[in-house]
């Protein structure tokens, strides 16, 4: 059995969200922390409603942001 490990990003305001997948949790929490400190960075936060090591879901100014990883058995 094969497994893959998906990076979402979802966006409730947009038309689109975003998933990447990887062959290993590592690579998968390394792009899901480089989206999740892009978010902090650059949006205001207004309420943060979980930050764990693989899910990280906030209100911010203009809507809700949320990227977690989902393990894929194949």
């Amino acid at each position: 059995m094969k497994t893959l490990f998906a990076v979402h990003h979802v966006f409730d305001c947009l038309d689109y969200n975003e998933h990447h997948y990887f062959t290993s949790f590592a690579e998968a929490f390394d792009r899901l922390t480089e989206i999740k400190k892009s978010i902090q960075e650059h949006l205001f936060i207004e309420e943060v409603y979980k930050d764990r090591q693989d899910d990280f879901y906030v209100h911010i100014d203009d809507g809700l942001q949320r990227v977690y990883i989902e393990e894929i058995n194949l």
